[in-house]
This record gives structure tokens, C-alpha cells and sequence, in this order.
């Protein structure tokens, strides 16, 4: 045998690993649900693990039909109920059955149970019963917050030179602490047994895709403390193994997922901003000399990072306002690359929602172009 052959002998040994058959699974019961001392109602969400046997959508998410809209397989009339620790039960009402809407919201149950009425310390029991006469039961105890500072962390934060000091007062019957911090790029998320944090301003989100920062100049960002019980943490801490399928802590008989509960105890939000040194750093007013009906009157600018290369652009952030009758204050993202700006103009500080872009070129104090929806030219100027 010569060497050539012997070697594709081998290589076709090596490559021949069998079949395997992979057994077939039944769908499990997926429950997702946090009672919240602060929410106007309760809320459960049911649907169903992917065995790749029913078909799934792929559609823009719908905050209104949640389970659909995200490729799930919502579980349907099914009789939910939370019963109190007083004994009182209250059941679900699924958001699709309810008239007016349309069928949205499959596998979405509402309990009309205002999160003031949750009995700080009380235990309360989750039971799902399904038309296939399966149930699942799960229980939890809500965190008892005494004292809350609701819009305490409400502030103008400059990225540049200011850090963020949240403190709260702790909580009876919390397993541990919840910090949140809304971002564009994504929300910055940790545990802490401790009542205070100090967050720096220049503070990159290791949760974050490209490692963005957590505070993005001209963004309003919410923030968010509360107080969790076991349930909360230790589904939110661990993760599931994508091939042994386990490793998320499950408290639910009958089924997977969470049944948790979180009080409130600070909240507000952040309003940021940043040094403007730079020649696109600013604000801008729209001139007459390009189109008076301009939809945004003004922008306001700042290089949210430097490139890491000179062949790169740098990244920018900042707010526009839109005078008239559909008045508002939203935030923008963009680039610069030389004298070349191109900005994203956000609808409610959405990422994945752009109103429109503007492109345009930095001349002095005056940037001039035009916006692909709503045209142009626009010259914005520079105020002193």
C-alpha cells in the first residue's frame, strides 16, 4: 500500500463516526414568572419547551404578545392561580382572551393582584393546570421592603467625571440584592449581599457584545434595586448547558422555569452626559438656511468612544429634539469618519427602532446633509 493510500485510509476511518439517533422528547411546561411589589398587576407567562416538533415564527418582538412574537409555543387556556398565604386565590386571566385584543398575548396571564397588596414576608403558591391535564406547582416568599426609595437615583450623571453611589436599606426574607442599570446596548446585571454600590462613570458592561460602556452620553437610563428571594436568584445565576441541557436551578414540580418575587427598593433615572471638547462635540440648532420644517431642530453630540485605529470611525451618542406637535426629546447613535457624520435617530432610545438617519458633513461650527425619510438639506449651526 503505498503512503498516499494508507494516509486516505485512515482519514476515511477517522471520519466515520456513525449514526446517531437522537430519542424524541415530550414538550415540558415553561413558566416565567416574578412577583413584583411595585407592578400595577401580576403577570405569568406559560409556553412550551422546543423539541423542534411544532413550527416556530421568526417576527420583530412584540412586547404585547411576547411568547409569540419571540419564537416560543405559548401554552393556552390554562387555569393559573396564586393563592396567598391567607388562603386568598386569584386566577389568570390570559391576555388574548380578553376582547379587543385581537388573540395577542397567548400564553400571557394576568392577575388583577396591584403589587402594594403583596404581603411583604408572605408565601404565596403558584398551580397551573393545563388542557392536557398536566400541573405544575411552585411557591414562593416575597422580600418585605420597609422602606423604599422610589426616584432616588433620579439625576443628571456626567459619564466623565461623576460615580454613581447607590445605597438602600435592607430587606427582610431577601436571599440577596439585584442591581439594574438600563443601557442601548444592553442592561448592566449583578448580585450583591451588600446596601450600597459604587459604579464609576467610565465603567465598561462586560454583559454587553463589543464591551460598550454602561453609561452612553445623552441616554436616559433607568436604574433599579431590589431585594430577591432564592427562586429569583438562583435561576438568574446559573445557566442552562446547551449540550446537557441542565445546569438552571429549578424550583417548579411539573415543569421548568421560575416563580420568584422582587421588592423594590430604589429606583430612578439617570440622565447622562459628557465633557464636549471636541470639534462634533455640542449642540446644534437647525438653520434657516436649509429646510425650516426639518424634523429634528436640534441635536446634541458627543463622542461616546475614540476608534481604536485611525482607519476606524469613532462612535458617537447624543439626543435630538423634535418641536411641534409630536414634541419630544429621544437619543441618537452614530459615527464619524473625517468630516463625515452619519447619526441614528432613535424612536423611544430603541436600538432595533430608528426613526431616521442623517447624513451629513462637519464644516467649522456647521453640519450640513440630509435625513433619508424626511429629506433635506438641513444646516445645523453650532450654538456658542
Amino acid at each position: 500500500m503505498t503512503r498516499a493510500l494508507f494516509a486516505a485510509t485512515l482519514a476515511l476511518a477517522a471520519c466515520d463516526l456513525g449514526t446517531v439517533t437522537v430519542p424524541s422528547t415530550t414538550p415540558s411546561i415553561v413558566v416565567h414568572a416574578v412577583l413584583n411589589t411595585s407592578a400595577p398587576n401580576q403577570i405569568v407567562l406559560l409556553e412550551r419547551t422546543l423539541t423542534g416538533a411544532a413550527p416556530t415564527t421568526d417576527s420583530i418582538f412584540n412586547a404585547a404578545d411576547p411568547i409569540v412574537s419571540g419564537g416560543g409555543i405559548p401554552i393556552d387556556s390554562a387555569v393559573v392561580e396564586i393563592t396567598d398565604s391567607t388562603g386568598r386565590t386569584f386566577e389568570g386571566i390570559e391576555d388574548s382572551s380578553v376582547p379587543g385584543t385581537n388573540g395577542v398575548g397567548r400564553g400571557v396571564y394576568r392577575f388583577t393582584l396591584a403589587g402594594f397588596l403583596l404581603i411583604g414576608g408572605g408565601r404565596y403558591r403558584l398551580h397551573i393546570h393545563t388542557l392536557q391535564g398536566e400541573d405544575a406547582i411552585a411557591y414562593t416568599r416575597v422580600p418585605r421592603a420597609d422602606v423604599t426609595s422610589a426616584g432616588g437615583l433620579t439625576r443628571t450623571f456626567n459619564r466623565d467625571h461623576d460615580t454613581l453611589n447607590i445605597v438602600w436599606n435592607r430587606a427582610a426574607s431577601a436571599r440577596t440584592y439585584a442591581v439594574r442599570i438600563e443601557s442601548p446596548f444592553g442592561p448592566l446585571f449583578l448580585f450583591t449581599d451588600s446596601v450600597s454600590v459604587r459604579i464609576s462613570g467610565a465603567l465598561r458592561n462586560p454583559f454587553a457584545n463589543e464591551l460598550q460602556h454602561v453609561f452612553i452620553p445623552g441616554f436616559r437610563q433607568d436604574a433599579l434595586v431590589t431585594a430577591v428571594d432564592s427562586n429569583f436568584y438562583d435561576y438568574y445565576r446559573t445557566n442552562n448547558d446547551p449540550f446537557t441541557g441542565s445546569g438552571i436551578i429549578n424550583r417548579i414540580s411539573g415543569g421548568i422555569g421560575v416563580f420568584g418575587a422582587v421588592a423594590i427598593l430604589n429606583t430612578g433615572t439617570i440622565s447622562v452626559v459628557a465633557d464636549q471638547t471636541e470639534p462634533i462635540e455640542g449642540r446644534f440648532r437647525a438653520t434657516p438656511a436649509g429646510n425650516q420644517q426639518t424634523f429634528a431642530n436640534r441635536l446634541t453630540l458627543y463622542i461616546e468612544s475614540k476608534a481604536a485605529s485611525p482607519d476606524l470611525p469613532d462612535a458617537l451618542s447624543g439626543q435630538y429634539t423634535v418641536f411641534g406637535t409630536n414634541a419630544r426629546i429621544d437619543a441618537l447613535l452614530g459615527r464619524q469618519s473625517g468630516e463625515t457624520v452619519v447619526l441614528a435617530l432613535l424612536r423611544n432610545q430603541q436600538v432595533a427602532d430608528t426613526e431616521d438617519v442623517f447624513v451629513g458633513r462637519l464644516n467649522g461650527d456647521t453640519l450640513t446633509g440630509a435625513f433619508r425619510t424626511h429629506g433635506g438639506p438641513v444646516v445645523y449651526v453650532r450654538n456658542p
